[in-house]
């Protein structure tokens, strides 16, 4: 009937009783259950996997497929951002120091 491979492989379990499944068992499952002529239903069934969990990596491997093809820019962009809101800080910081220091200066120099 079945064969070796279509039986569920074994996979750990975490303290809780939960299965544990490694990236490569989720991607197999994904690719499975979208195979031609099967169903999402019988794929789960065979590896005991609930529909919302299944639809979790599903979404998950979308968006890591998404920022993968977007590159580094689109990654980086939300930290590049506030690192610029960082540096125009500092630089407003920086020229309220020195406008603090010319105007002593030139009070000191009104007082020679």
């Amino acid at each position: 009937m079945g064969s070796e491979r279509d039986a569920p492989r074994r996979s750990r379990m975490s303290k809780k009783g939960k299965r544990k499944y490694t990236v490569a068992d989720k991607m197999r499952i994904l690719e499975e259950a979208r195979a031609p002529g099967t169903t999402v239903a019988e794929v789960l069934r065979r590896h005991q996997v609930d529909a919302a969990t299944f639809y979790r990596w599903e979404r998950q491997a979308k968006e890591g497929m998404r920022e993968a093809l977007e590159g580094r820019r689109a990654r980086n962009g939300k930290a590049a951002e506030r690192e610029i809101e960082r540096l125009r800080e500092e630089l407003g910081k920086k020229r309220r120091i020195i406008a603090e220091v010319v105007e002593e200066n030139l009070e000191l120099k009104r007082g020679l």
